[in-house]
């Protein structure tokens, strides 16, 4: 199998916030990027309404700083929706991603237009990490020819966060800390659905781990080498 070209880019910004659709009164937060949100955010680059499935592209994500969150109170104004009335404040409890840093890997049939876009920093749409408040500007790093794994290895380093069910097994390692996210919306659809979940595993403080990999994992995951990146780096 041949090199498969990889952009890479990075997002960081003071805050994000990418709520977990299971909370209600208190907007709890993902670790990282979501992959609907990530789709987001290449789609307002592109300028597309809605990022086309179809694309067949893949997309990862490696965390470079360790996750810390906060909670902090916002004032909700303006929503329509409520029984009393748009200039309601109502005081809300939001978890907060403080200084996240994450390296976004994307390959595709976007692949050119999204690097002359990310490379020259332009835009259609303002990109934001999660929630509107939560700006960010992606910054380019490179473009790179993958290397995909070998389909008789099953036990790999991997550098990146990883879908779970992607995972047969974590060879122990000592110091190493996981953390699996559960419930991770899949899909997009239009009017502002959602199809299927899935859960990830990450390494709390951003260190390269083995694992044995599921020969049938439900959702596709692809494990591509990048230069400069110590292990392999799961695309889904």
């Amino acid at each position: 199998m041949g090199d498969l070209p990889v952009l890479v880019f990075d997002l960081r910004a003071p805050l994000a916030h990418f709520r977990r659709p299971d909370t209600t009164l208190t907007h709890a937060t993902y670790p990282f990027i979501t992959r609907t949100a990530l789709r987001g955010l290449l789609g307002a680059v592109m300028g597309f309404e809605q990022w086309p499935e179809e694309d067949g592209g893949w997309t990862g994500i490696q965390i470079l700083r360790p996750v810390t969150t906060r909670v902090q109170q916002l004032s909700m104004l303006g929503k329509g929706f409520l029984e009393s009335g748009p200039t309601f404040n109502r005081p809300t409890t939001v978890e907060l991603v403080i200084q996240p840093y994450y390296r976004i890997f994307y390959t595709g049939k976007f692949i050119s237009e999204l690097t002359d876009h990310i490379r020259n920093h332009r835009a259609v749409y303002h990109t934001y990490l999660g929630s509107a408040f939560a700006l960010v500007v992606p910054e380019f790093v490179g473009l790179y020819p993958g290397s995909p794994l070998r389909p008789q290895e099953e036990e790999v380093l991997v550098a990146s966060v990883i879908p779970a069910d992607a995972v047969k097994s974590i060879v122990p390692e000592p110091g190493l800390i996981f953390n699996r996210v559960g419930g991770l919306l899949y899909q997009a659809l239009p009017h502002r659905r959602f199809t299927g979940t899935i859960n990830v595993i990450y390494e709390e403080n951003n260190r390269p781990y083995r694992v044995q990999l599921m020969p049938s994992p439900v959702h596709p995951v692809s494990l591509v080498g990048v230069p400069d990146i110590k292990g392999y780096v799961a695309l889904w």
